[in-house]
Order: C-alpha cells, then sequence, then structure tokens
C-alpha cells in the first residue's frame, strides 16, 4: 500500500507542474536599457517618489542630459527631433525641474514602442513637439513691465505685436501736435482721426461705434485666437483679457496716398506710447 501511494503522487507531479505560470517582471536598471529584439535603447529613469532630495535632484538633471543626447540623434538610433525644439524643451525644464520626472516616464513610454514594437516615430515627435506649449500653458513669457515708444507708420497696416499677459493694463496715448491726411485732398487730423467721418465702410479696419476714418486704432489678438479691433485716438486705456499680442494702424484702407504735415524742413511723425497702468 505505501508503494501505490506513491505511485499515485508521482504521477501527479507531471500534471501539478503544468498550470499556468506567472510571468516573470523584469525591471530594467536605470539608464540606457534594452531588451532581446529591439532595435535600440532607451532611458530608464528611476523610481523617483522613493529618492531623496539631493538625489532627486542629480537623478533629474543625469535624466535631462541622457535624454537630450537621443532627441538630438547623438546615439544613432533613427530618433532626432528639431534641435530649436529640443533647445526650448531643456529651457523649460531646466526652469521647472519637476517636470523632468514626469517628462523622462512619458518618454521611456514612447521610446519603449519605438524600440521593441518598431512603432512610428511620429506620434513620438508630435508628443515632443507640443511639450513646451503643454508643460507652460497658462504662463505669461512676456509680461508688458515697461514703457514703449513708437512711432506711427501711416504708409503701412497693422504694425508692432506687443506682448501683454492676462490682466495688464496700459494707458496708450498719441501725440496730439503731430498731424498727416490719408488722401490727397483731406483735411490734417492727428490720431483722433476725422472727426466728421464715422467708420462706417466696411474695407476699414475698424467700424465699431467710436472709429473714425484715419484714427489710430488697435487690435488685439489673443493666445486662443480671438481678434478684437477698437478705436485708440490720442488716448485710450487697454486691459488684455488673455495673453496675446497687441498692434496698430490708422484706420483706413488705402495707405500708399497718406502723407505726413511738413512744416518748413520738418516733417511731423506722431509718437505712439504705451505706458504700464497701476
Amino acid at each position: 500500500m505505501p508503494a501505490l501511494r506513491w505511485s499515485l503522487v508521482a504521477g501527479l507531479l507531471p500534471v501539478l507542474g503544468c498550470g499556468p505560470k506567472t510571468p516573470v517582471v523584469v525591471i530594467p536598471e536605470i539608464g540606457w536599457h534594452s531588451e532581446e529584439g529591439w532595435k535600440g535603447a532607451c532611458y530608464y529613469p528611476p523610481e523617483w517618489e522613493g529618492l531623496e532630495d539631493t538625489e532627486r535632484r542629480i537623478a533629474r538633471q543625469a535624466a535631462l542630459e541622457e535624454m537630450k543626447r537621443q532627441w538630438r540623434g547623438l546615439r544613432q538610433d533613427g530618433v532626432q527631433f528639431d534641435a530649436e525644439a529640443v533647445e526650448d524643451v531643456e529651457t523649460t525644464l531646466l526652469g521647472r525641474p519637476e517636470h523632468i520626472e514626469m517628462v523622462s516616464q512619458k518618454n521611456y513610454a514612447f521610446c519603449k514602442e519605438v524600440m521593441a514594437a518598431s512603432a512610428a516615430v511620429a506620434p513620438w515627435r508630435e508628443w515632443f513637439g507640443t511639450l513646451t506649449a503643454t508643460l507652460t500653458a497658462g504662463e505669461c513669457h512676456h509680461p508688458f513691465d515697461y514703457q514703449l515708444i513708437q512711432y506711427l507708420d501711416i504708409n503701412h497696416s497693422w504694425q508692432e505685436n506687443i506682448h501683454f499677459c492676462m490682466g495688464e493694463r496700459a494707458i496708450i496715448t498719441a501725440s496730439t501736435s503731430d498731424k498727416y491726411r490719408i488722401s490727397k485732398q483731406g483735411p490734417w487730423i492727428n490720431a483722433d482721426g476725422d472727426q466728421d467721418l464715422p467708420a462706417t465702410r466696411k474695407e476699414l479696419p475698424c467700424t465699431e461705434s467710436g472709429c473714425f476714418e484715419g484714427q489710430l486704432v488697435g487690435r488685439f489678438v489673443t493666445e486662443s485666437g480671438i481678434v478684437t479691433i477698437f478705436p485708440l485716438g490720442t488716448e485710450a486705456q487697454f486691459e488684455a483679457p488673455e495673453h496675446g499680442t497687441f498692434s496698430f494702424t490708422v484706420n483706413d484702407d488705402t495707405y500708399y496716398d497718406n502723407e505726413w504735415h511738413k512744416t518748413g524742413a520738418v516733417t511731423e511723425h506722431t509718437a505712439v506710447t504705451f505706458t504700464p497702468a497701476e
């Protein structure tokens, strides 16, 4: 009977050994990692949450330096991104080093798809190309904290692209003594325009209420693409509804025949001043 029990147990051993096996998860070491069948290596970042502050800062810098080598095509693995985009991303991450952790993880995921699964590089490149904008969304990079004086060009359309951050305010003034006219037989006017000619012609840049022909008018284009055109005249106040750019022009549709008033040998020119409002 003991012999029989042993034979039964022995007979069951192969059956028990044929069950499903738990796959072995290989955790790569920090650094450049490649597996059998991959066409190239990827930088595997550390487990960020387990690092001490000093160690974490050093690891961030190391990860950025290694990723840059690949982004710039120095690893000769078929990956190379636009040089200007690489510089922008580097500048952004140096100013926001905490984002290096997320970027290194996402970068490894994209790289693994390309190296291990032979996926196209295009989605990785597209993600990289929008990375700076994603990391800086909502931030203002060009605050208007200075006084700006420009001279009005009456022979061209919109001039200047002055950056404003959302909520910033400016007082905009134009010299009142400088005169010009927008037609050969027209009256001499200043930046307030011809007050006898309300701007009703659809060809004019500004046809809003308060706009006159020949007047100094402004245009603001937000980062989201919303365009607003409004009268300025010799004095106005402006507040940016969003981040965007400000430009100005004379409210006219033909610029070639505009001319400045002359006093003797002196040709007048309208100065437009932008001053931050408190």
